[in-house]
């Protein structure tokens, strides 16, 4: 199992200059054009603001064509999806087909619970219960689902804690919005049970967990996939993006291997449209990681966290290390907008069960 350093540490950069994100797209490389401080420009009409490393004009491509907003934020994740809008964005409207922009995995979130219990406490034979108990409930309310949905048990350096991260979304719920586009009222009504079952979702894997490790509580519940209708009319659609207000916790993830952050929003957060990321975004697709990540990466990733054996090593090439930006990068574009409150080590992963 992963040794636990109680002292902050710093991850190496795991970026290839040639990564793409989905199978079909290509993430251009980072160029000196890119606003890495967080200024704004004037494109079409709208005010942009880019907190990543990658350049304004490029990741504007990957906005729908004809796009009508007065406000654009791109964060440190942001990659192309196969959503409407690209990950890792937030975008302010007043077009009337506006609903169109907020589809895919809807409802998607995650949640951060303490344990009552330490990292001397942890035993991997309570993992691969947990795993099992989890396979029952697929298909169903406490489907952990695949991609990139996992079950982290984390560590604080600080306290010696152990914690517990969710990351699931609506599942095939999701796509049933998409039909009614154009049926605001039906469509609002679905948003808003699709949501509430995807955190309905998050909440039975929590009591699953509390069977095998005991009393936790609840510290956070953030979707990073929602829309928000404004007092002016206006409203604000974030992908991959979690809301926030200045001083208001959320959690940021890395890797499988990386460290996570519990963050807290400052009050320049106003001018990130009130969004932060929620991971620090792919830096290489599935398709190229099937083919680029060798056994021996695999094997050193089951050496730093502990993964039940009956979780096959295909699936960890899709999520290995390489394939994430590193937590310090992230942080270090998001700057000013949030505050450090607590750094966590993973030491066990569960995810592409069954």
């Amino acid at each position: 199992m992963k040794e636990v350093d109680k002292n902050s540490k710093k991850q190496s950069d795991p970026r290839s200059p040639d990564a793409t994100v989905q199978d079909s797209l290509v993430l251009p490389k980072a160029d000196s054009l890119g606003l890495a401080n967080a200024e704004s420009v004037e494109i079409r009409g709208s005010t942009v603001t880019n907190y990543s490393s990658i350049g304004t004009s490029q990741i504007y491509q990957w906005l729908p064509h004809g796009l009508e907003a007065s406000e654009i934020v791109f964060l440190p994740d942001v990659c192309p999806s196969r959503g409407p809008l690209p990950t890792g964005c937030s975008v302010r409207t007043t077009s009337p087909d506006w609903r169109r922009l907020a589809l895919s995995d809807v409802g998607c979130g995650m949640q951060l619970l303490e344990s009552t219990r330490s990292f001397d406490d942890f035993r991997e034979s309570d993992w691969d219960a947990l795993g099992r108990s989890l396979l029952k409930y697929k298909g169903g309310l406490g489907d952990l689902g695949g991609g990139n949905h996992f079950l982290d048990a984390i560590v604080s350096y600080k306290t010696g804690r152990l914690f517990f991260l969710v990351h699931t979304g609506s599942r095939l719920e999701s796509g049933l919005l998409d039909d009614f586009v154009d049926q605001p009222a039906t469509f609002d009504r679905e948003y808003k049970r699709i949501t509430g079952w995807a955190r309905d979702n998050r909440d039975t894997i929590a009591d699953v967990i509390r069977k095998h490790f005991g009393l936790c509580n609840l510290v956070l519940d953030l979707p990073h996939n929602t829309f928000e209708i404004e007092d002016d009319g206006a409203v604000t659609i974030r992908k991959g993006a979690v809301k926030t207000d200045p001083g208001v916790l959320s959690i940021l993830p890395s890797s499988m291997t990386g460290d996570v952050a519990l963050v807290r929003a400052s009050e320049q957060v106003a001018s990130s449209l009130h969004s932060v990321s929620h991971g620090t975004g792919r830096t290489m697709s599935r398709g190229d990681a099937r083919n680029r990540i060798s056994p021996t990466e695999t094997a050193e990733i089951r050496n730093q966290v502990y993964i039940p054996e009956y979780i096959v090593d295909a699936s960890l090439r899709t999520e290995s290390t390489r394939c994430y930006r590193a937590l310090d990068d992230c942080l270090d574009l998001l700057g000013p907008l949030v505050n450090v409150e607590e750094r966590f080590g993973v030491i066990a992963y569960l995810g592409h069960l069954g």
